[in-house]
């Protein structure tokens, strides 16, 4: 499966996290999201009818802009 590597802004918590994996892994091709606390890092592997810009809008619907 492909994986694809995006910066989170805002993410101080685990609760951070929780929200970002929750808003992620409701996307459609979404199939494992992790991220890192320290620096927002998320790393999303999907699969091929993954939309990296439904992905961003997704995060920044929870509060979480993605670049």
């Amino acid at each position: 499966m492909a994986q694809t590597r995006l910066t989170a802004s805002g993410v101080s918590s685990q609760a951070d996290v929780d929200k970002i994996v929750t808003a992620g892994e409701a996307v459609a091709g979404a199939r494992f999201v992790n991220v890192k606390l320290d620096d927002g890092t998320v790393v999303v592997t999907h699969s091929d009818d993954f939309n990296v810009e439904d992905f961003k809008t997704a995060l920044k619907a929870a509060g979480y802009p993605a670049v």
